[in-house]
C-alpha cells in the first residue's frame, strides 16, 4: 500500500488549511489523524464538524467518552483508544470506567453499562438493534434523542477508525503514555 501524506497547515491542500489551522489553535498541535485526513478536505471537515456537534449532544462528558471509546474498542482502533483515553482522563471520567472499556470488563454503574451495551449492539449489529435493546436503554433513563446521538457518534468514529486503519496513523507524543492494544494481542 502506498504511504499517505501527513500534512501541516502550511503544506496541506488549500481547502484543508483553515481547518488544520483551527485544529492547531484548539489543541496546540495537529493530531496525526487530522494531518492525514487533510488529503481529503471533505473527510477532514466532516470529521471536525461532526466531532464539534457530538460535543454538544445531550450526553455528559463521561457518557460521550464512554460511547466514543466503546466504538473505538469495537473497531480495534489503537490510535483513537489511546487518544480518547487521554481526553477521557482530562474530562474527569472515572478511571474504573476508562479501564473497563479498555480491558473489555464490566462497568460497575448500571446506567453507564446499559449505554455501553447499547452502543456496542448498535455498531456490532450495523444499526439493526431490536426494540428490546432500545427499550432497555430507555428504561435506564436515556431518551430517544440519545439513541440518535449514538448513531452520530458511530458515524464520527467510523470516519476516524477507518482512516487510522487505512493510513496506519502513528500515535502523537501526547498519547504515547496511553498506548492501547486489543486484549487478544497482549
Amino acid at each position: 500500500m502506498d504511504s499517505f501524506t501527513k500534512y501541516t497547515p502550511d503544506n496541506s491542500p488549500q481547502a484543508s488549511a483553515d481547518t488544520l489551522a483551527a485544529v492547531k489553535t484548539q489543541f496546540g498541535f495537529v493530531p496525526n489523524l487530522m494531518a492525514y485526513m487533510a488529503q481529503s478536505p471533505v473527510l477532514l471537515k466532516a470529521y471536525k464538524a461532526l466531532g464539534d456537534l457530538f460535543a454538544e449532544s445531550s450526553l455528559t462528558a463521561t457518557e460521550q467518552q464512554l460511547v466514543l471509546m466503546t466504538i473505538n474498542r469495537f473497531h480495534e482502533c489503537r490510535y483513537c483508544m489511546s487518544g480518547h483515553t487521554k481526553v477521557a482522563e482530562m474530562s474527569g471520567v472515572d478511571m474504573q470506567v476508562i479501564n473497563a472499556i479498555r480491558d473489555d470488563q464490566p462497568i460497575g454503574d448500571s446506567k453507564l453499562g446499559a449505554l455501553r451495551g447499547f452502543t456496542l449492539n448498535l455498531v456490532a449489529q450495523r444499526g439493526k438493534v431490536s426494540q428490546a435493546q432500545v427499550n432497555a436503554l430507555l428504561a435506564q433513563g436515556y431518551s430517544q434523542e440519545v439513541i440518535l446521538e449514538i448513531v452520530a457518534a458511530a458515524a464520527y468514529k467510523t470516519m476516524s477508525n477507518y482512516t487510522n486503519h487505512i493510513v496506519g496513523t502513528e500515535l502523537d507524543a501526547a498519547f504515547i503514555d496511553k498506548r492501547w492494544q486489543p486484549i487478544n494481542e497482549r
